[in-house]
């Protein structure tokens, strides 16, 4: 079923994928595809007039180079005044983080469902940001470490049930809250985590893990990508 028309965002894509840019046009009649584009530069030239942008993260490179590339055309369409919401294949934790840390309003996963980008969608359009389950792993790592400032015992509690993987719905229920609610505590961890990465760098980060420089860029296998995030 269609949302409401106030429900509805207006989205551009932009993607090198020719399956992704038109299949998202069909595929989500949740959201209005107006638009799609190979590339950033070619969104920038246009300029349309659309609620996010949904931003594939074209990396020509790897590690810090890659991150480079992904912040630079983040960068321009939010210098331009679009929300982003990037929807990518990366895994890397760090990669990732940088993507919020270079101005990403949120980052989802293409193996994840329709549903959820289309809630990612909204989440966006709404104001709030939205991260992946390895993102909600690596907050949880640095709120352990006592660097997400203000959490309070209700959003930790929330944060560790997602990153074990359990769904809103299960942590709402072991918590005796509204799915409503347990969304909401989420959306303000995912915001004081984006706020955090925004004003360190990737150093900072792996410093404050106790991690070697570069193990954030670790590329997982396909045994690791299927477990909860911890």
């Amino acid at each position: 079923m269609n949302p409401d028309a106030d429900q509805q965002a207006t989205v551009a894509v932009i993607d090198d994928d020719t399956i992704v840019r038109e299949g998202l046009r069909a595929l989500m009649p949740m959201h209005r595809v107006t638009c799609a584009f190979e590339h950033h530069s070619e969104f920038l030239a246009e300029r349309p007039s659309v609620d996010l942008v949904v931003l594939d993260l074209n990396l020509d490179g790897v590690g810090q180079a890659a991150t480079r590339h992904g912040a630079t055309a983040i960068a321009d369409v939010r210098d331009a005044g679009y929300p982003v919401l990037i929807y990518t294949n990366e895994n890397r934790r760090l990669v990732l983080a940088g993507c919020l840390a270079a101005g990403a309003d949120g980052v989802i996963h293409k193996t994840q469902s329709l549903q959820e980008l289309a809630d990612a969608i909204t989440a966006v359009r709404n104001g709030q940001t939205v991260i992946t389950p390895a993102l909600t792993g690596l907050a949880e790592a640095i709120d352990r470490y006592g660097h997400l400032p203000a959490l309070t015992p209700r959003q930790r509690q929330v944060l560790a049930g997602r990153a074990r993987g359990k769904t809103f719905r299960r942590v709402a229920s072991e918590l005796g809250i509204s799915e409503k609610m347990a969304h909401e505590h989420m959306s303000a961890v995912t915001t004081k985590f984006a706020n955090y990465l925004r004003t360190h760098s990737p150093t900072d980060l792996e410093r404050t893990l106790g991690l070697a420089q570069g193990d954030l860029l670790h590329r997982p296998t396909v045994e690791e990508s299927s477990r909860p995030s911890a």
